[in-house]
């Protein structure tokens, strides 16, 4: 006598639903993905400064600390804790990299990072110079952004918590997968913040 082989459809998508939820791919309808990207688009219209502590992870897994600083649009001052004693600086259109032990110096146009696609300060989604797209998984929604015309400056993936809508994390993607993330602690948005931050550390000129 030989069993029937044949599952029925109703437990096909059954188990494919537990698939998905437990492996967290996303499920997004599309009234919940127009929520959120209206959420979003809220969010960076309301966005003016923010100042905040971080714990950021680089590709090797090396953990480091500081604070963060941004007061848009173009201004950015990320400020290591020793011993990394690293500033990154920018009020224009170089990004200023500064080792302060070894009184260094580094410009990156801007406009080659992905740092120019949040110091813009111009994500919407109908913005025809940004690739966007919205996902949301187990709770959180995750933005992914690419500028159209210079796939060489990389992706930045911002991720939200949805309740309260609060920017929790932001990835910074290079051409070749590299991933960076920083983890955003300790919030204070839309506070007043003096101009001299974002400059950079005057180094005194090297003895000839």
């Amino acid at each position: 006598m030989k069993l029937n082989q044949t599952i029925p459809i109703s437990l096909i998508y059954f188990l494919l639903t537990i698939f998905l939820c437990f492996f967290g791919v996303p499920i997004i309808n599309a009234a919940e993905k127009t929520n959120s990207i209206l959420k979003v688009e809220i969010f960076f219209k309301n966005l003016k400064t923010l100042e905040a502590d971080f714990i950021q992870v680089s590709p090797s897994g090396k953990t480091s600390e500081g604070k963060i600083f941004l007061d848009l649009p173009g201004k950015l001052r990320i400020d290591y804790n020793q011993p990394n004693n690293i500033l990154i600086t920018t009020k224009g259109f170089w990004i200023v990299i500064q080792n302060r032990k070894l009184k260094s110096t580094n410009n990156i146009p801007l406009n080659q990072t992905p740092f120019s696609i949040l110091l813009e300060n111009k994500i919407n989604f109908n913005n025809k110079d940004l690739i966007v797209d919205l996902e949301k998984i187990l709770g959180i929604i995750v933005l992914k952004i690419k500028l159209a015309k210079n796939k060489q400056a990389g992706e930045l993936i911002l991720e939200f918590s949805e309740k309260p809508f609060l920017l929790k994390k932001w990835i910074i993607r290079d051409i070749v997968g590299d991933e960076t993330t920083v983890l955003i602690q300790n919030a204070k948005y839309n506070q007043k913040l003096p101009f001299a931050i974002f400059f950079p550390d005057d180094f005194p000129e090297p003895n000839n």
